[in-house]
């Protein structure tokens, strides 16, 4: 019976332990980059400014493959167009 309860005292001290490292950690640590920032200061609108810069990168990447894949497209198509290749173009001869 005796180390049913030591246990149970154990587990009732981490607990506690845990709680209070918890709750002690934010303040001492500054949880995140905002947080021990104050309002309007100019390290928010930096930080703000480079999230967006990473979540427009991707878009940005793919829009200038996907421009330079349509304009090669359509330089080859005219080329192919000039010189009769394309279906539809009937030669005289």
């Amino acid at each position: 019976m005796k180390l049913r309860a030591m246990k149970h005292l154990g587990l009732k001290s981490m607990v506690a332990l845990a709680g209070a490292i918890l709750l002690g950690a934010p303040a001492i640590a500054h949880a995140c980059a905002m947080c021990g920032l104050p309002p309007g200061d100019h390290a928010t609108f930096a930080f703000h400014t480079s999230v967006l810069f990473m979540m427009l990168s991707p878009y940005a990447v793919f829009g200038a493959f996907s421009m330079i894949v349509y304009l090669s497209w359509r330089s080859a198509t005219k080329k192919r167009r000039a010189a009769g290749d394309i279906a539809g173009v009937h030669h005289v001869q």
